[in-house]
């Protein structure tokens, strides 16, 4: 064979894998990618396994608790039927402090049923005394070191005036035969608490979500971020005819509305003076930014300020880990300080709850 042949048959052969390789290798990343790219089906158990690995990274993070003092919780969900009696008291003042006014309705009862999943709960109260029932809508967080709260609060009847200063009769005598009933005020409620646990070895959510239980006695600091907004609609013709004649033009505001920023600082112990039953004490100042605006006829004033409010919490629960039963208090108290008007008020909520853990942790 001469060197012709030779470089000849060299091409062919070339050629020839070169062909072989176009038909095959179509074929085989065909197969290839058929085989790799998953189906929807697939995806979706990758996407739920990843959600559930995901949450179960976080409850782990936010759960991290010494375990010698805080037994974790065994169930993934519970139920706590509550009931609640709910208080309020509004205080406004003229700047001079010649007149002030102090209003509140009557205690109210609400019954409310709350549902835990994991790290979540929510829950809806209703007062049914009322001819308009009033509601109560709370939706929770808690961790072992993280805690968020959403509430929303509506009232618009029940009303009285339990004090006046600055008000006469004809005959310079301090004003006290009037009519108290005022149904002119409307008030709403929307905030949301964010707060941080320092100690692992204390447990908030043993306290006040019953999702882990306390073991030995323990305190923690607390830092908080506190946002509220709060509206008022006042019609000052539902007033008394004498409260109307002297009402000073600093209380005579048609609508007010303020918005609240704050960080606060606090303490909380828990107490565990008995097998299965926990006391606690939370105490927080708070110091915010405060922006106002106030509607006085048909002209509009906005005004801001510092301001410091207070954050009070106690309860005593037993649980068993199964289940539980207690009460516990919360009070809050908000000032407003300014020029023309000041504005004190406070909520507070005391409440029963009985409920039961279950669907038990594998």
């Amino acid at each position: 064979m001469n060197n012709r042949d030779g470089y000849i048959n060299w091409i062919t052969r070339i050629i020839t894998i070169i062909v072989a390789l176009s038909f095959t290798l179509p074929a085989h990343a065909q197969e290839s990618d058929t085989q790799s790219r998953p189906t929807a089906k697939e995806n979706l158990t990758k996407f739920w396994n990843g959600v559930v690995n995901a949450y179960d990274f976080i409850y782990a993070l936010l759960n991290d608790c010494d375990s010698t003092y805080v037994e974790p919780h065994k169930y993934n969900m519970a139920l706590t039927p509550t009931y609640s009696y709910n208080y309020e008291h509004y205080r406004f003042s003229s700047s001079n402090g010649n007149q002030s006014m102090s209003i509140s309705p009557d205690g109210r009862n609400l019954l409310g049923l709350y549902i835990c999943w994991g790290l979540f709960s929510v829950g809806w109260s209703f007062d049914l005394q009322n001819s308009q029932p009033q509601t109560d809508f709370k939706m929770s967080l808690y961790s072992a070191r993280v805690g968020v709260d959403f509430f929303y609060r509506e009232s618009n009847n029940g009303y009285k005036i339990r004090s006046l200063s600055g008000f006469k009769e004809s005959d310079g005598t301090p004003l006290l035969n009037y009519n108290n009933n005022f149904d002119g005020i409307k008030v709403k409620q929307t905030g949301v608490n964010v707060y941080y646990i320092f100690n692992k070895k204390f447990s908030y959510p043993a306290a006040y979500s019953q999702t882990t239980q306390q073991r030995r006695n323990a305190g923690s600091f607390i830092l908080g971020m506190n946002y509220n907004k709060q509206e008022f609609e006042l019609d000052h013709t539902a007033l008394d005819t004498k409260i109307q004649e002297q009402l000073s033009p600093e209380l005579m505001f048609n609508k007010a509305c303020y918005q609240d920023l704050s960080i606060n600082f606090g303490y909380s112990y828990n107490w565990v003076f008995a097998k299965n039953f926990l006391a606690n004490i939370s105490l927080t100042p708070a110091i915010g930014y405060k922006n106002t605006s106030f509607k006085i006829h048909d002209s509009k004033e906005l005004l801001s300020s510092i301001n410091f409010d207070f954050i009070t919490r106690a309860s005593i629960i037993y649980n068993n880990g199964k289940y539980y039963v207690g009460t516990s208090l919360v009070s809050n108290t908000y000032a407003y300080n300014k020029d023309r008007l000041s504005i004190i008020n406070g909520f507070g909520i005391i409440k029963v709850i009985c409920g039961f853990n279950f669907w038990r942790m594998k």
